[in-house]
């Protein structure tokens, strides 16, 4: 049993036990590292309110669980493309890219060494130390959107072997400024 629902004008399938969507075209958006994430945000919430397993009370066990698994699709393409390192994983790995392969090959020994450079100097500077926090997450944050814009621009290339080298990095990066924030209390 399919449910069928139209959506701007787009019939919007969903199959029970169909596997991971194409997320992109799930919210009507180009594939690629950038995107309009304010659309991204309103198809989210259309889709939520259009699709909420809720407004299938009523239907048939099958409807529903239909519903409920297109609802978690939503959710889960969401999580994944409003996050740029998860966005890039996504992409990669929707080519047939091998990260596993890639994370392997490791990163080239410059990167290597800004990165252990980047995560000894926030190990040595204090967390009360909020200047220098500061301009060493701006500093982490350059690399990151370095290693990001090559990501963007392999990708459009079909480069995969560097994207998937400059997505490493990414995931490098995106951890160490998480570390670098100040933790809440």
């Amino acid at each position: 049993m399919r449910l069928r629902r139209e959506f701007h004008g787009l019939i919007v399938s969903a199959n029970p036990g169909v596997p991971a969507r194409d997320y992109f075209s799930l919210f009507n958006i180009e594939p690629g590292m950038s995107l309009d994430e304010k659309a991204l945000e309103r198809t989210y919430h259309t889709l939520l309110s259009q699709f909420h397993p809720d407004r299938y009370a009523g239907k048939s066990a099958v409807e529903q669980r239909v519903a409920a698994q297109f609802c978690a699709d939503v959710n889960s393409g969401y999580r994944t493309l409003r996050n740029e390192v998860t966005r890039a994983e996504y992409l990669l790995k929707s080519v047939g890219v091998d990260l596993h392969a890639a994370e392997r090959e490791g990163v080239d020994a410059g990167f290597l060494m800004t990165q252990i450079t980047l995560r000894e100097r926030l190990e040595d500077t204090p967390a009360t130390d909020k200047e220098s926090r500061r301009a060493l997450t701006e500093e982490i944050t350059e690399h990151y959107h370095c290693s990001r814009d090559r990501c963007a621009r392999s990708i459009a290339a079909s480069d995969w072997s560097e994207a998937a080298r400059a997505w490493q990095e990414m995931c490098f990066l995106w951890k160490l400024l998480d570390a670098a924030q100040p933790a809440e209390h």
